[in-house]
């Protein structure tokens, strides 16, 4: 009986060594347990304005590591996301555990009213200080913004890889520009962050580049449209395009008729960010998948779902998948990126901003 009570200590103290030799290096000790909590929970609800094809891959690599633990992930819009977890949060009813979305303003209004849960994870000392801009807030991917064109009506000399040589182009070319440039609205949350960056980083060089090609360019509708309305010749280009939209039309053949490039004087990306959220039903399996995430193998899963992962030191996989490590090599270096941040005077500024770009634009 000795004998046996002491190899089952041995066998546990075995077993004890071994999961602490698992965890990845500056995980808490009692990681462990808390897995073990997590796959107790069994499931875990996400919203994201995230649709399957791009976050299918991560959860089935999360489900690789964590077979039992369920993900589900409910596809809407960004700012519903928030909306639909507030009216939901008080009444009882099971809401999200974990939040993804690409909107400044509603996770600026979420930390403030605590609807986010403030957690460090332990992954924070491997991340970039910009992906982690407030308590409890992460980037999920960083959506780079990209120029597109139609072959067919732009000669290859007019299909500029910079942000000036386009809108000079605009300007200077009204046939085969002329009323024939797409682009996201600046008057609303999405491109209004856009465009606010591009302006805090050129400053008023933008405003005289908008003001000059502003009355030729259309703003409207979303990636997908100006995807189609290029590639039908209503438009002859467009600019501050999703890139990861674009990547899943091209894997269609479409680069037949469109050519597209990361200009090289300043490459917008969009942190799309993610959250626990503040009372989360499944707590301990949210923390995991928040965690898995934000590391290397997590990062790799967000490339294969045509998304950008930010990690530092990683290559995304297949010929229309990078990472931002890529990206950044691709126009020149990190000072050619243009990360939008959660500074709260964009949203203090946003009436005349708004107001401004409105009047460059002739809307």
């Amino acid at each position: 009986m000795k004998f046996q009570a002491l190899l089952t200590v041995g066998l546990i103290m075995v077993a004890g060594a071994a999961n602490a030799q698992d965890l990845p290096a500056g995980y808490p000790a009692d990681y462990s347990s808390l897995v073990a909590k997590a796959k107790a929970e069994g499931s875990l609800l996400i919203y994201t304005n995230l649709s399957q094809d791009n976050v299918g891959p991560v959860i089935t690599a999360f489900n690789k590591a964590y077979p039992d633990i369920k993900v589900e992930s409910l596809e809407m819009g960004p700012s519903e996301a928030f909306t639909r977890y507030r009216a939901e949060e008080g009444t009882g009813v099971s809401s999200a555990d974990i939040l993804i979305a690409n909107t400044i303003v509603d996770w600026t209004s979420a930390v403030k009213e605590g609807l986010v849960q403030d957690y460090q994870s332990p992954e924070i000392a491997s991340l970039p200080d910009w992906s982690h801009p407030a308590p409890g807030l992460y980037t999920f991917s960083t959506d780079p913004m990209v120029t597109i064109y139609n072959k067919m009506t732009v000669p290859e000399n007019l299909r500029a890889d910079t942000m000036e040589g386009l809108l000079t182009n605009v300007t200077t070319h009204p046939d085969v520009f002329g009323g024939k440039v797409g682009t996201y609205d600046g008057r609303y949350a999405f491109g209004g962050a856009l465009n606010y960056a591009f302006v805090e980083r050129h400053g008023d060089q933008a405003w005289k580049w908008f003001e000059e090609a502003g009355p030729s360019i259309k703003p409207g509708g979303g990636a997908g449209a100006m995807i189609e309305r290029t590639l039908s010749g209503e438009l002859s280009a467009a600019y501050f395009v999703s890139a990861p939209v674009v990547w899943s039309k091209m894997a269609d053949g479409l680069d037949a008729i469109i050519d597209w490039n990361f200009p090289k004087d300043g490459t917008v990306v969009f942190p799309r960010g993610i959250g626990i959220t503040a009372k989360p039903n499944h707590p301990a399996a949210a923390t995991v998948f928040l965690a898995f995430v934000l590391s290397h193998t997590g990062q790799e899963a967000v490339g294969d779902g045509k998304l950008t992962p930010y990690r530092p030191g990683l290559e995304a996989k297949g010929a229309l998948s990078y990472s931002l490590d890529e990206v950044a090599k691709a126009v020149g270096g990190e000072k050619n990126l243009i990360i939008i941040n959660y500074d709260p005077k964009m949203i203090d500024d946003n009436a005349a901003f708004t107001a401004r770009w409105g009047k460059a634009f002739n809307m």
